[in-house]
């Protein structure tokens, strides 16, 4: 499964905040070490922050956090609320205009289904945990 640039780096920033609980990051810094647009990387946070994920603090010192501890968000959760076809019902919108009899439909919603139940398994914390800061840098350089 492809999932867009913004479910990639909405991922990025909350392992990257996850990994540093309790400060509040210049969204600078995370645009530095994983080398992506500031501009992106503020609507990506923005969207996060409306979905409760994250907090933003403006004016000097300001930054953002995690809004909650890394092991109460779930992966699934995060990219049910950035990943567009991910929503309920959302595999199968496409299929259902090209396939009356609704067998593709049905096939794309069971993986849909499948791919959320495998993501579900996983939290923010999981992810941390599995990825050394060596390694994390390497994989967001798009190198491993």
């Amino acid at each position: 499964m492809l999932l867009t640039k913004h479910a990639d780096y909405s991922v990025r920033v909350l392992m990257y905040l996850a990994r540093r609980p309790g400060e509040k990051v210049p969204i600078a810094a995370i645009a530095d070490a994983h080398r992506i647009s500031r501009n992106h990387l503020m609507k990506v946070s923005q969207h996060l922050a409306r979905h409760g994920y994250i907090i933003g603090y403006r004016g000097k010192g300001g930054g953002i956090a995690l809004a909650r501890p890394a092991r109460t968000i779930n992966l699934a959760q995060v990219l049910g609320k950035v990943e567009h076809g991910l929503g309920p019902g959302k595999a199968a919108d496409g299929a259902a205009r090209d396939n009356d009899d609704g067998n593709f439909r049905r096939a794309l919603e069971d993986a849909r289904e499948a791919f959320l139940a495998a993501l579900a398994a996983y939290t923010l914390a999981d992810l941390i945990a599995e990825a050394g800061p060596d390694e994390l840098a390497v994989r967001s350089c798009g190198e491993g």
